[in-house]
């Protein structure tokens, strides 16, 4: 039927089933807008959101309800350090009851407390927390034809690689980044791919392959600087610097 309707108005399929299911469910909207924000490392910006947009009393379906923990645990934690507030919201969406096809959403709460506490310092609880993620992460992977609309779980393997990177362990990290970075080209998708080349880069530095770490910092520059990405141009130049590389210049 959508098909007849779009050929009739001359519309493009896609944005009629866009519209339909935003819709039906229009806490989609908001919760794209988040994940943009996210992306841009826009977290303050993207929780003072949520609490604008969205009425925790008006939820209804546990995929919204899900979705709303997580994102408020996550923007508490990034936008505002707020580690208690992070670790509540997380749990919050771990006992919302699951759906099979929501279950993408407990690993990345489970992987978000993983994250609050690298942050706290508290690193036997992170390891615990993010190696657990990552099982799930390869049992749904092995269950899901393709994750394009849960595309927020490559956030998984640049926090994941982050951590193992800071406690030493770079080869661990290179391959998380290389999973990712493998999965995203197989699925012709690019969320979050500059920071997944720049944590690359920087642990193959770490391993002594400073000529195949210049390479990908150069990638990550590059699509940093197309996504407009100011604050990883940054911090890619200023390590670049460090190493001494020749610092892309744009």
């Amino acid at each position: 039927m959508l098909l007849e309707i779009g050929s009739r108005l001359n519309i493009e399929f896609s944005e009629l089933s866009d519209y339909v299911f935003q819709t039906k469910n229009p806490n989609t909207v908001v919760f794209e807008q988040v994940r943009l924000l996210r992306s841009q490392f826009k977290d303050k910006e993207a929780h003072e959101l949520l609490k604008e947009k969205m009425n925790i009393g008006e939820l209804q379906t546990a995929y919204d309800y899900k979705h709303y923990y997580y994102y408020i645990g996550i923007t508490s934690l990034i936008g505002n350090t707020n580690f208690s507030d992070a670790l509540y919201n997380f749990d919050m969406a771990l006992s919302v009851e699951n759906e099979p096809n929501i279950d993408f959403l407990n690993i990345l709460a489970t992987n978000g407390i993983g994250l609050t506490y690298f942050m706290q310092e508290e690193q036997d609880k992170a390891l615990t927390y993010f190696e657990k993620s990552l099982s799930q992460l390869e049992d749904y992977l092995n269950r899901t034809v393709s994750f394009k609309e849960n595309i927020e779980i490559m956030k998984i393997y640049f926090t994941t690689a982050k951590f193992y990177s800071a406690i030493g362990e770079y080869s661990r990290a290179l391959y998380l980044c290389n999973q990712g970075i493998m999965l995203q080209k197989e699925e012709h998708t690019n969320y979050d791919l500059d920071r997944l080349y720049y944590e690359k880069a920087f642990n193959l530095f770490q391993l002594g392959n400073s000529k195949k770490a210049e390479k990908y910092y150069y990638c990550a520059g590059s699509l940093a600087d197309m996504s407009g990405n100011t604050i990883l141009s940054g911090v890619i130049k200023k390590d670049m610097a460090n190493f001494n590389m020749t610092v892309y210049p744009f």
